[in-house]
């Protein structure tokens, strides 16, 4: 929790060790979105920054502190790469940089700075500035400067750059708020969210699933997408994430043009990933089966 008079954060795990990473990092695969922030120093004989820390913040539970130098970089990759697992980062672009200098090829990244831009009117857009506007609180940045190369780290270190990413996260939940109400938080977020740097078409890292026919949909069908989009929205509102995160309009069609029957035959519908199969599968085949005996 938070110590707004010290701005200090104690629910975390500093992780060394391999195993306990790769145990770690598959319970977050059933995530959302998540907060991330990186710790980097400044290696001198290679004349670049290099990766100290990666933090990741669920909603629910202890900040994950992977000691990047100790950890097998390897064990971060199917969630960075993940097409499903959204993770919101202040100053976006930066931790998305040194993660892609590392080889990896980060897919959903929001920028609550971007976010911030949108929805607020501030002196300064930084963390700091963000969180103190929103929560009245004071952050400490005065770690952000110190030598993350250095082990071991202190408990201060720890406690700062665990709080980073988790107030992140609550920074996006508040700004999509303020966004909601005012009826442009989709705009806002489309903006907020990163393409590729280079401009090219980010690889998915996972496979395409068949595109839905190009038909009109029947009565049948119609009234059953409307079934589902009831099922989603309630499932977007205990995420608190937009709708379209559970899953497009695109899934949808699929879903009721094909009617899968089984966790298996989900495979085949587009935008449904393995982690979305394992999240929503059996409360979807139930769903998509009352939708068509309504």
């Amino acid at each position: 929790m938070i110590d707004p008079a010290s701005s200090t954060f104690r629910d975390f795990r500093f992780i060394t060790d391999n195993n306990e990473a790769k145990n770690a990092l598959q319970n977050l695969h059933s995530e959302i979105i998540v907060g991330l922030d990186t710790e980097t120093y400044w290696d001198f004989s290679a004349n670049k920054s290099r990766v100290s820390l990666v933090q990741i913040a669920p909603r629910i539970g202890e900040v994950l502190v992977l000691d990047f130098l100790t950890v097998d970089g390897e064990l971060l990759r199917p969630l960075i790469e993940s097409p499903e697992v959204v993770m919101t980062a202040h100053n976006a672009r930066f931790d998305e940089g040194m993660l892609i200098g590392v080889g990896f090829r980060p897919v959903a990244f929001v920028d609550t700075l971007r976010l911030a831009r949108a929805a607020l009117r501030l002196p300064s857009y930084s963390l700091a500035g963000v969180v103190a506007h929103l929560f009245g609180i004071e952050l400490d940045k005065s770690y952000q400067k110190s030598n993350w190369k250095r082990r071991p780290l202190t408990r201060a270190q720890l406690e700062y750059a665990a709080l980073d990413a988790h107030i992140t996260l609550r920074v996006y939940d508040e700004l999509q708020r303020i966004l909601t109400e005012r009826g442009n938080f989709d705009e806002a977020l489309r903006a907020a969210t990163l393409t590729a740097s280079n401009g090219e078409t980010r690889a998915p890292g996972k496979r395409q699933a068949p595109q839905p026919p190009p038909r009109p949909l029947t009565d049948d069908e119609r009234r059953a997408i409307t079934c589902l989009k009831k099922w989603r929205l309630e499932k977007a509102f205990e995420g608190n994430v937009p709708a379209y995160m559970i899953c497009p309009d695109r899934t949808l069609e699929h879903l009721v043009m094909e009617r899968p029957s089984t966790i298996e035959a989900f495979n085949s519908i587009h935008g449904l990933g393995p982690s979305k199969i394992a999240r929503f599968g059996e409360d979807l085949l139930v769903t998509l089966k009352d939708a068509f005996s309504a």
